[in-house]
């Protein structure tokens, strides 16, 4: 009957380990084993937003920044780790990161040539460089 409530509890709440460790003080972990338990955070991939050719030397993301409350929206705020930390961002900090190319992922090379953009999953964000890409090559003849 407890396990039945606690699976209950936890579904519907979707508690933080810290959540989990403030409803049950009893537990008392001791930080060596609590260590050993915390996952790993698993890198997050997001699309680059900007054209190289628009905005040499930079590359912007575009990125919804994650919060959410359980228990039908009565519960506990939670926050997405990795929007929540690119949104406190402030100008000037570094931003550990690495490209993943995508070459088949290209416009054509003739700015006549009309498109179809579909973004399943992807959002606009490589929908936004295409376009200040294309709005580049009018305004520069190129």
């Amino acid at each position: 009957q407890d396990a039945r409530l606690y699976e209950d509890w936890k579904w519907f709440r979707c508690p933080t380990l810290l959540e989990v460790l403030e409803e049950f003080p009893s537990v008392g972990l001791p930080a060596s084993l609590l260590l050993t338990q915390l996952p790993l955070l698993q890198p997050r991939y997001y699309s680059i937003s900007s054209a190289p050719s628009a905005s040499p030397g930079e590359i912007h993301l575009t990125v919804a920044v994650v919060t959410y409350h359980s228990e039908n929206g009565q519960g506990p705020l939670h926050y997405g780790v990795c929007s929540t930390w690119l949104a406190r961002l402030q100008p000037g900090d570094t931003v550990p990161a690495f490209i993943r190319g995508a070459p088949s992922f290209r416009l054509p090379p003739d700015p006549e040539v009309p498109c179809v953009l579909v973004g399943p999953g992807t959002g606009v964000a490589p929908f936004r460089s295409f376009w200040q890409h294309r709005l580049h090559q009018l305004r520069t003849g190129g």
